[in-house]
């Protein structure tokens, strides 16, 4: 038998190239009736009354599996789309600015940092092994994580200028970095808290147990993601007084995104069964759903000037990026862009 450890997908194959069948619910035991050759993927019984795979790694296995055969019936995956193979995408009309994020490069088996260009449709390699991006409210500065793939000793959270020049280490270790809005201080996650921390890497100090920091682009208010007694959600918390606001109460609710005036966030949420893009008012009022898909939708961020928000999306099969208006109409596929399995730290940053 095999358990998910999460909600994740059912796919027609041993990859992530191969058709979503349908989601395993945490803790949901399904016969383990194949692998493929490398025992990376467990086949499984049944959906639609189709065998279907998951990830082995992000399964929990009940029993002796080491008898399992690699199974036959393994199909040929269908061919990429032209358009995913176009070296530059077309631009994208009246969207602006340059949107960077992490992608998987399953060939060189490593995370790469890339930026798209809207006016020109050029993607541009920014580096490996760099991933959870944002930048300061003048987007003068640009703060993520740095693996010890590249970094050796010193893997933690990092601050360069836009261009990767000047690059410097804050502090070793943490998670999902977000700048307040005069690039001195900074949050971050780590041990199921978030910390505060000045910017050269002093003063770090524990704010409350919680995930998915986003600090305000206008004050010191932070958006997270917490559970205080029964109470779970996304919340703001004050950097400095440690007021607390609730705003919503989805236990599935995370990775909020302030909109550029501070007066909305994005968020996902799984209230309707599957991950989707959600916006919300920051005193919790105006809660609408945005996308409405049956496969995961989720890593929102805003454009600079409000009018749009990108995000992340397995809905055609394969991850890609997409853009939506806050109201939810002008959805667009943007370029396509792989996430591993474990995609939830994941962020993606957008500036002018």
């Amino acid at each position: 038998m095999a358990a998910p450890k999460q909600d994740i997908n059912l796919r027609g194959g041993p990859g992530t190239e191969y058709p979503i069948l349908g989601q395993a619910k945490t803790g949901q035991a399904m016969p383990i009736v194949g692998k493929n050759a490398a025992g990376t993927w467990w086949q499984v019984c049944c959906v639609a009354e189709k065998r279907a795979w998951l990830l082995a790694d992000l399964v929990t296995v009940q029993g002796n599996a080491t008898s399992v055969a690699v199974a036959t019936d393994i199909p040929t995956p269908a061919p990429q789309p032209a358009a995913a193979l176009a070296p530059a995408p077309a631009p994208a009309g009246n969207l602006r600015g340059v949107l960077v994020f992490s992608v998987v490069n399953w060939d060189a088996d490593r995370w790469e940092m890339k930026q798209y260009n809207f006016a020109t449709g050029e993607t541009k390699f920014l580096g490996e092994w760099r991933t959870m991006v944002a930048f300061s409210r003048d987007y003068k500065q640009f703060i993520y994580y740095g693996w010890p793939n590249v970094m050796g000793d010193r893997p933690g959270i990092y601050i360069a200028n836009p261009d990767m020049s000047g690059e410097r280490l804050v502090i070793r270790g943490g998670a999902y970095p977000s700048l307040a809005p005069g690039g001195n201080r900074l949050s971050a996650q780590g041990g199921g808290n978030i910390y505060v921390l000045n910017s050269d890497g002093s003063g770090l100090r524990v704010l409350m147990p919680g995930e998915y920091p986003s600090w305000s682009p206008t004050d010191d208010w932070i958006a997270h993601r917490g559970c205080y007694g029964p109470d779970c959600g996304l919340w703001i918390t004050h950097a400095d007084s440690g007021e607390r606001r609730r705003l919503t109460a989805g236990g599935s609710d995370g990775q909020p995104a302030w909109s550029p005036d501070g007066k909305q966030l994005a968020y996902i949420s799984k209230d309707d069964g599957n991950f989707e893009i959600y916006r919300i008012n920051r005193d919790g009022s105006g809660k609408t759903r945005l996308t409405n898909e049956i496969h995961s939708d989720g890593l929102p961020t805003w454009s600079p000037d409000g009018a749009w928000i990108a995000f992340r999306s397995d809905r055609s099969g394969t991850w890609a990026i997409y853009v939506i208006r806050p109201d939810g109409s002008g959805l667009r596929k943007i370029i396509d862009a792989d996430v591993l399995p474990v995609w939830f730290l994941e962020k993606m940053a957008w500036r002018p």
